[in-house]
């Protein structure tokens, strides 16, 4: 039996015609039958996430009511005992009917929905069957999630299955009992009964209320402020309405609940208290029906409800509270806002009444002078402390405490952005799975670990609430792309009114931005967007971004990276805001093989910029590893590039194998080109620079007369000079302050040969260093602070730093203490901002001189063993020994001799290795000496003393720190006579 539908009534469903292609329901007239397929051509299915199937099309009114009893009859089609779990309402010829499970298959073996463009409506069940086939393809076995790719296709991301022009097949393997099935926004939708999202709320009783209103939580971690400020909101000023708002799972019902139970608000309110949990409710009658319910009141036959409940809020003897949780619900449902409003707003011209809203978004509802917790985008996540312990109390007993513990916990909230639920229900999975287990499944699965294992929800499942946001908010179409591009950014969108055409070309994307912000989807902060990582990873999964979408990003970053201002001092401020979209775009074109601007470009761009050089390490292994077409000049910047980034964070053996394998692609015989001259050149100032990082200063100058050569060979003037610049640092840290003075001399003459002012000013820099070190303090700060001028001038931020430095200690001999902390300080700014941790741990080391000098010594300690910790860390072993030795000097000097004797002996054993140190070495064996002398260990001090003046001897440029021994010497034998 085939039942003709052709003659449907579409203006009395409220359909609108969908687009060529599109599967729906054509242009049909005459009777009014109802039917629940989707005009817009989506059909939703899953029980678990109702109404989430993103449609372009604008949605219709709702097709069909909630039945009830009074309003269905009983179909020619059911059975005699029908199930009352499930029904389909449809006006049949002028007849509401309610179909049964039992009954469903009859209707479905007639109904077909195969139709395109204005092609007559006939229902097959062939049709049917293979429609649902489709739909289970696209879902995915055992119940997987489909995933929705939009604008384009991404080859990371599997595409959607086409469902052609059906909806369902395998209709008999369909189980649709305890569902409901109604159409909203025109999707077809089977929904379970216990979603909270279909229920028939003219049969909602007190004890339905009840059994939704949740009991106010045992875990309440870092929110004692925000429930003091709106207790002493409701109970203290004059304002009486309090907005809690926020994104989902930020504690928002949580928070309302600890406020509701909080002694003052109890004793001022007492019994009239009423929760009322939104979600149940979907326009203003049902919300007054609720309202009557938890207050108890009693309905006459005929009379009006709104009525009863305002009669009742007139003669209160007491104020009342009302709140009204998850709010989003009916005011966000269909056209109920006007009636929702009209309602609230009446409520709140009682004087009586309080009100509390919890709600998703930005603004508390209506016309009212809502007071809001939290700050601009609502309540903030957790702080890290309480949310470890909030973590702690949900995992219980069952969390072992290790060595790792603490710090795997602290990485974990920090990836979840300290989002109340999110930490929750992960938490929870330590009572079954261990911590590191529990991590591995986050790095892997994401938000599929932000579940309990029950039927989800809006409190048990991060996913299920996300995607409630998505259905309440009607976000579809552009809008739903533009939240699945924001979901791919981990910086967001900075500066987005000046950004966001360029990055996501359309129009009216500010109405766009509007919905996602009053969602709480996204928030903006610094006048950027930004989603919290639960809603990031869950939105890029299920609805990930176009390839189209990431090509226009791509070129969005290109522009942008070659239009940074040429002084890094200026375009560093500007790209830092960026610096994680732009790894994570590069990375995913350079793996796709999709880039379309010059990936080595940027790289080579981003590479400028201290800061970011685990950035563009990573992208160079990434371009090296993928691209097979790579010019050969191209993978030679590229690895050398890598070496040094590699020398700068201490990995030595790292970087000189980098060096190696491009050195050893080149034979020196013979007459050598120009390009694998310069290539070689590169080559030994690189190992240059990695020995004289390691103080293996001999071998440095070798690399560095090496470099020298071939940068002669082949005319490369600018690599020459500031390779002779370097090797005169060299000779400077061995204090050979006369070949020092004469190499940067020289090669200060090159830098002005060839007109280059930046190698000029880095030369007057290292002049002044050795002018500090020879006395010469006055002259040293005139060519310090020119240096410190010109690098400025051309933005280089690692020098400008250095500069500081240099002055700082400068005042500091000169005893200028105040002038000394405040360049110290600047400096310290600096090299933080550029991610120089060698450069940090100078700064340290001078402010605990600093504080030494002035007998700050508990001060001095802290930082020392700060900047030798700093040493540590990037392998720098002469420096740290050069800490012990301060720590020595300073425990002496507090009479702490035991400890500045273990100072004085781990620096010592430190030097062995480095016997070129003569300088540092010759300094420590004073200082121990001068220990010894302190405890009149006499024969001790004069070994030490000793030893130190043979040491500083042997250099041969120490004669003023011989003198200083032969003086300590002195002051012994005369301690000894008395």
């Amino acid at each position: 039996m085939v039942l003709d539908l052709t003659q449907v009534d579409m203006a009395a469903i409220g359909a609108t015609t969908p687009a060529a292609g599109v599967v729906g329901i054509g242009s049909a007239i005459t009777r009014s039958v109802r039917t629940t397929v989707n005009v817009g051509g989506n059909v939703n299915t899953n029980t678990n996430n109702p109404n989430i199937v993103p449609n372009d099309t604008p949605a219709p009114a709702p097709m069909l009511t909630v039945p009830t009893t009074s309003n269905t009859v009983a179909s020619p089609f059911d059975s005699p005992e029908p199930t009352p779990a499930v029904f389909i309402s449809q006006a049949y010829g002028g007849i509401s009917m309610s179909m049964t499970a039992s009954s469903i298959n009859t209707v479905i073996s007639m109904l077909g929905f195969s139709v395109f463009g204005d092609t007559p409506l006939v229902v097959r069940m062939s049709h049917f069957n293979a429609s649902l086939s489709s739909f289970k393809r696209l879902r995915g076995s055992k119940g997987q999630k489909a995933e929705t790719s939009l604008s384009g296709r991404n080859p990371q991301i599997p595409e959607q299955q086409p469902t052609g022009p059906h909806f369902f097949s395998d209709a008999q393997n369909n189980d649709f009992r305890n569902a409901q099935i109604t159409n909203v926004a025109g999707n077809l939708n089977i929904i379970k009964a216990d979603s909270g999202l279909s229920l028939d709320t003219k049969k909602i009783t007190a004890d339905m209320i009840a059994s939704a209103t949740p009991a106010v939580p045992i875990v309440f971690k870092g929110r004692e402020e925000l429930v003091e400020q709106g207790v002493n909101i409701l109970c203290q000023q004059a304002l009486r309405f309090l907005a809690i708002l926020g994104a989902e799972g930020m504690g928002k019902t949580s928070l309302a609940l600890h406020i509701m139970d909080s002694d003052l608000v109890q004793n001022k309110f007492g019994e009239r208290c009423y929760f009322i949990p939104c979600e149940l409710f979907e326009d203003a009658e049902s919300l007054v029906q609720g309202l009557i319910h938890v207050m108890g009141l009693t309905m006459q036959e005929n009379q009006s409800k709104q009525k009863v409940l305002f009669n009742y809020l007139q003669s209160a003897h007491g104020d009342l509270l009302i709140v009204f949780d998850n709010f989003e619900t009916p005011w966000n449902h269909g056209d109920s806002r006007i009636g929702v409003k009209n309602l609230l707003e009446k409520i709140a011209k009682y004087g009586k009444v309080s009100l509390i809203v919890t709600m998703r978004g930005p603004d508390g509802p209506g016309d009212i002078a809502w007071e809001r917790l939290g700050d601009q985008t609502g309540i903030p996540t957790l702080l890290p402390v309480p949310a470890k312990e909030a973590f702690k109390a949900f995992a219980g007993n069952k969390l072992q405490s290790s060595d790792d513990s603490e710090s795997q916990i602290d990485s974990l909230l920090y990836q979840l952005e300290y989002v109340p639920l999110a930490i929750r229900l992960s938490a929870q999975h330590v009572k079954r799975v261990p911590l590191k287990t529990l991590i591995r499944m986050w790095e892997k699965d994401k938000t599929s670990i932000l579940a309990e294992q029950t039927e989800p929800g809006r409190l048990t499942s991060v996913s299920f609430s996300i995607d409630l946001s998505i259905q309440i908010f009607r976000i579809e179409g552009r809008t739903l792309e533009l939240l699945s591009t924001l979901s791919f950014l981990p910086d967001g969108i900075p500066l987005w009114v000046e950004h966001l055409d360029q990055m996501f070309p359309g129009e009216g994307l500010s109405v766009n931005v509007s919905t996602l912000l009053e969602s709480s989807l996204i928030y903006d902060q610094n006048e950027g967007l930004k989603m919290l990582a639960p809603v990031r990873e869950h939105v890029h999964l299920k609805y990930p971004i176009g390839q189209v979408d990431v090509d226009l990003l791509e070129m969005f970053y290109g522009l942008f990276l070659k239009n940074l201002p040429r002084n890094k001092m200026e375009a560093q401020p500007g790209l830092e805001p960026h610096i994680n979209n732009i790894e994570k775009i590069y990375k995913a074109q350079i793996s796709s093989g999709h880039s379309k601007t010059s990936s080595i470009s940027a790289v080579k761009k981003i590479g400028e910029f201290s800061r970011f050089y685990s950035v563009s390490m990573g992208l160079i292994d990434l371009i090296l590893e993928k691209d097979k077409n790579i010019q050969k000049d191209d993978e030679v910047d590229l690895k050398l590039m890598t070496a040094f980034r590699l020398r700068w964070m201490g990995n030595f053996h790292n970087a000189e194998a980098q060096v190696m394998s491009v050195r050893d692609c080149i034979v020196e015989e013979g007459n050598i080109s120009q390009s694998k001259a310069n290539i070689l050149g590169r080559c030994f100032d690189m190992l240059q620079y990695i020995y004289y990082a390691q103080a293996q200063y001999e071998k440095a100058i070798n690399m560095s007369l090496q470099a020298q050569k071939y940068f002669k060979q082949s005319k490369n003037l600018w690599a020459q000079a500031n390779s002779m610049s370097w090797l005169g640092n060299i000779y400077y840290m061995q204090a050979k302050y006369k070949e020092a003075s004469e190499m940067i001399s020289e090669a200060q003459q090159l830098f002005q040969q060839i007109g280059n002012e930046l190698g000029v000013a880095e030369c007057l820099l290292r002049l002044g260093d050795i002018y500090r070190m020879q006395g010469r303090n006055d002259d040293a700060i005139q060519m310090i602070s020119d240096a410190l001028k010109q690098f400025q001038t051309f933005g280089n931020q690692v020098r400008a730093a250095d500069c500081l430095w240099s002055l700082g200690e400068l005042y500091r001999i000169q005893k200028k203490y105040d002038e000394a902390t405040e360049m110290i300080m600047k400096g310290q700014k600096q090299f933080e901002e550029i991610g120089s941790k060698e450069g940090v741990a100078w700064c340290l080391r001078t402010l605990g001189t600093i504080y030494m000098n002035q007998t700050q010594y508990n001060d001095a300690i802290g930082m020392f063993s700060n900047a030798r910790m700093q040493y540590q860390n990037i392998g720098r072993i002469v420096d740290v020994a050069w800490c012990y030795q301060y720590l020595g000097r300073t425990y002496r000097l507090q009479g702490q001799y035991e400890k500045a004797k273990e100072a004085f002996t781990e620096a010592l054993e430190l030097l062995k290795e480095f016997p070129g140190e003569k300088y540092k070495i010759g300094w420590t064996l004073l200082g121990f000496g001068h220990l010894f002398l302190d405890v009149k260990d006499f024969v001790e001090a004069r070994r030490k003393y000793e030893e130190a003046r043979d040491i500083f001897d042997s250099h041969g440029q120490l004669e003023k720190e011989v003198d200083e021994c032969s003086e300590a010497l002195a002051k012994l034998d005369e301690a000894i006579k008395q």
